[in-house]
């Protein structure tokens, strides 16, 4: 066997993905790497491998701690000798690094940004023999530039330092530009570019409109994803803890996950997210970088997130082991002025964040296949899905050039000045106090748009600031302005095509059974027992007959006593804790 399967094999592993042996040998060269590839594409494994294979230490940086720590602890079980350097160790056991390190104990070091470009660590790097450094989640250099994690633009200085050894920069999905910026910044001379298709195609893509939102989330964890483990995101950490709280009520088991919280807890719901089948963790974007697990079935944004590369990876979190997984996001016209407004307000990097706002809401307002939209942003082409919502909904489309029309006129007339739900209620013909208010019931578009409800006129809206059609003003007071773009559908010489309204439906709480909920737990208990002989309707009966032996259980099932005994203690258990909490909820 050659090093590289002996390597393989080690690392526990049978076979190369696509671009990870051209990585490797390229590394094993003496060659800089730039490897692109979507969450789980496997891309630490081409850095792992190539450090044991070349001499010296394999000089890893991760941003997060808990990232480090996690793999670590997974190649010290498979017996790599891999250790990091960070501000949790006290100087006893930094002095047993130095000296493992001098002595060539150790294959893989990983530290962070901020320790790496330390003077002190960069010249004690230099005492013992470098096989190579390798940048975890690389994009962060474009994304977090100078002003939040300023170290991961310098280290770029690592090339002037060590011009001989080779440097790995690892990334998700990201576009073209992000890629050239991460070159820059690293000084990868020579560099060999890898990217891999980021088409997820075992997840499918669901972006519907905001209507009742917990209403519908509700009908997804329901109908689509019963006894399933996934995360929901959204942009507040009180929302996470309200929503929470909701669900758990209801039955279904759910914790929260933001920034402010101790890290103990953080910790602690994360292992038991982790570990407990069908568990609902709903979060903020601190609950991102470095999450790995396997068994994620879905992910749902609640909120919009703040480009298409978050959208990407966020929804990448569900169906890492290859299997079939869900992703849902409700958005409407608030979420998009609400995002916008946010983005607004980043300090140094205001221009950049609507930039990528813009970029998602073109994705989100798009005609055609969501996986074509979504994927056309990183510069790939692909043929349509048929899988997402837009492939398999009926695809009709309506013209609202001359909408579209009257929208801008009424912003001409009004100055841009007016909220678009008072320019909704004129163009409707509305008799309100508001629209008294202003005088509007004698401008000449008041009553004009009466063929058009109310949601089609949002719809209208998204669509022209996701095109640039209308700019929105930035500061605190309401400001809208038509611009150049504009004038040519206002001639018409642009038509405005607008796709049909996807409708996600919604479930009523008093709807939600509790016989329904208790059918999420007995499925999440299905599903964390593996490989089970165990159809849903044979899993209906012993719910309805809550059997409390083997024997009745193998009478109902007609498995035999011996098949049964594997799972039996488990089952009669989740089954009879179920039954209580019935009791107890029907008999307060």
């Amino acid at each position: 066997m050659n090093l590289k399967k002996r390597t393989l094999s080690r690392l526990g592993y049978s076979e190369y993905r696509p671009l990870q042996e051209q990585a490797i040998d390229a590394l094993c060269a003496g060659r800089d790497v730039l490897l692109a590839a979507p969450t789980g594409g496997g891309k630490s494994l081409a850095y792992q491998a190539a450090g044991l294979m070349r001499n010296g230490v394999a000089v890893i940086v991760s941003p997060l701690l808990s990232l480090m720590s996690q793999q670590v602890e997974e190649l010290n079980k498979k017996g790599i000798r891999a250790k990091f350097l960070n501000s949790t160790l006290n100087p006893g056991e930094q002095d047993d690094l130095i000296w493992a390190l001098r002595h060539q104990h150790i294959d893989l070091l990983y530290l962070s940004p901020e320790k790496l470009v330390q003077p002190s660590v960069i010249g004690f790097l230099h005492s013992f023999e470098i096989s190579l450094f390798a940048i975890d989640e690389a994009h962060c250099i474009s994304q977090w530039g100078n002003f939040f994690r300023p170290e991961y633009s310098q280290l770029g200085q690592l090339k002037s330092s060590f011009p001989d050894v080779p440097i790995i920069a690892l990334t998700g999905t990201v576009d073209q530009k992000t890629m050239l910026t991460i070159q820059e910044s690293l000084q990868l001379q020579n560099c060999l570019l890898l990217r891999n298709s980021f088409d997820r195609t075992n997840i499918k893509i669901q972006i519907a409109q905001k209507r009742k939102a917990k209403q519908q989330i509700l009908y997804f964890l329901h109908h689509e994803v019963p006894g399933e483990t996934g995360i929901i995101y959204c942009r507040s950490r009180k929302k996470t803890e309200e929503l929470a709280g909701w669900l758990s009520k209801l039955g279904l088991p759910s914790l929260s996950y933001h920034a402010a919280m101790l890290e103990e807890d953080k910790q602690k719901n994360h292992k038991i997210f982790a570990e407990q089948q069908g568990t609902i963790m709903v979060a903020t974007t601190a609950y991102g970088m470095g999450i790995d697990i396997a068994h994620v079935r879905f992910v749902v944004h609640l909120d919009l997130p703040s480009s298409p590369e978050s959208y990407f990876q966020e929804v990448g979190r569900a169906g890492r082991d290859g299997k079939p997984a869900k992703s849902l996001l409700l958005y409407g016209l608030q979420d998009m002025l609400q995002a916008q407004q946010l983005a607004a307000l980043q300090p140094l990097a205001a221009e950049r964040e609507i930039q990528h706002l813009g970029s998602l809401f073109r994705i989100l307002e798009g005609r055609g296949c969501r996986r074509q939209n979504l994927l056309s942003h990183f510069d790939e082409s692909i043929p349509a899905c048929q899988h997402c919502d837009r492939c398999l909904s009926n695809k009709s489309e309506q013209n609202m050039t001359t909408a579209s029309q009257k929208l801008l006129s009424l912003i001409y007339h009004t100055k841009g000045l007016q909220p678009f739900s008072l320019l909704i209620q004129i163009l409707l013909g509305k008799k309100t106090k508001v629209v008294s208010a202003v005088g509007a019931e004698s401008l000449p578009l008041f009553g004009k748009g009466k063929e058009l409800s109310e949601v089609q006129w949002k719809s209208v809206i998204r669509h022209l600031i996701a095109y640039d059609y209308i700019t929105l003003g930035v500061h605190s007071v309401f400001a809208v302005h038509i611009n150049e773009k504009s004038r040519s559908v206002l001639q018409g010489k642009t038509q405005i095509i607008i796709p049909s309204e996807h409708y996600y439906p919604a479930l009523q709480e008093e709807h939600l059974a509790i016989d329904s909920i208790n059918w999420h737990k007995i499925l999440a208990w299905k599903y964390s027992y593996g490989k089970l002989d165990l159809s849903d309707t044979q899993l209906r009966l012993i719910c309805l007959h809550k059997p409390n032996s083997i024997a009745s259980l193998s009478r109902l099932t007609g498995l035999s006593k011996e098949k049964v005994a594997d799972f039996a203690e488990s089952l009669i258990k989740i089954i009879h804790e179920v039954d209580l909490k019935e009791k107890a909820t029907l008999c307060p």
